[in-house]
């Protein structure tokens, strides 16, 4: 199956742009295409996963066509 995965221009996936159409297996989910992708966890501790726009978590299970944006919140003062 088939999703788009985009993300923050300052965060780089190796070999993977951000809004690229990648195919992955049935039943995966955030957390696994990440580890895939050899992202490191302490980056996943500031990302929000957001499929189809809506905040998920990252043990959601990924659906063909599904786009998957990882959100880096920001904040400061």
């Amino acid at each position: 199956m088939t999703i788009t995965l985009e993300y923050m221009g300052f965060f780089k996936i190796e070999d993977v742009p951000s809004r690229t159409r990648i195919e992955i297996d049935t039943g995966s989910t955030v957390e696994s295409l990440l580890d895939g992708l050899h992202v490191k966890k302490e980056h996943r501790a500031h990302m929000v996963p957001l499929i189809n726009r809506q905040r998920r978590t990252f043990d959601s299970i990924l659906q063909d066509g599904d786009n998957l944006f990882l959100y880096f919140p920001v904040g400061g003062g």
